[in-house]
């Protein structure tokens, strides 16, 4: 059972994971935990929220000193104050269920992402066809690429024929 952040001590170990441009694991230490209070929502921002047990958390992480509202009920939150969304708990499991959480979804990203780019490239290749039928400018476009394209072809042939030739020449 974790340990609840209402429940800790001054000098007790917190866990986070920031997960910014670069993924970290840091500890800190509680620095102080609140009496249980009833937190007020924002009457503009809290419409139809209700009141809730909050403790204020002040934690040090990378040497400053951060204070959050917490649900008394909880053993971790998330934050942004550590650069980055961030996950901070009382022990390391729910950062460690974060993190496989994580390389799932960035696997099944990218396994559904290999599966779409062919789809999109053939997509594209048949919108510009079409475009090309329906936009003569366009069309004129593609005509004067694919001749800079066959010319540069020809001139690295003919780079490497010559080549060829003054290697022979030189070789005799």
């Amino acid at each position: 059972m974790n340990t609840l952040f209402k429940d800790m001590a001054a000098g007790a170990t917190v866990h986070a994971l920031v997960k910014g441009e670069e993924m970290k694991y840091l500890t800190g230490a509680v620095v102080s935990i609140g009496q249980p209070r009833v937190d007020i929502p924002n009457p503009i921002q809290g419409i139809g929220q209700g009141y809730k047990q909050v403790v204020d958390v002040t934690f040090s992480m990378d040497g400053k000193n951060y204070t959050e509202a917490v649900d008394v009920t909880a053993y971790m939150f998330p934050t942004n104050k550590l650069g980055g969304v961030s996950l901070v708990a009382t022990d390391a499991e729910p950062i460690v269920r974060e993190l496989h959480a994580t390389e799932k979804l960035d696997t099944d990203y990218i396994k559904q992402t290999e599966t779409e780019i062919p789809k999109r490239e053939k997509r594209i290749e048949a919108c510009r066809k079409l475009i090309a039928e329906l936009d003569s400018d366009y069309k004129e476009k593609l005509k004067t690429e694919d001749r800079f394209i066959r010319i540069e072809k020809k001139q690295e042939e003919f780079g490497g024929m010559l080549k060829r030739i003054l290697e022979a020449v030189e070789n005799k």
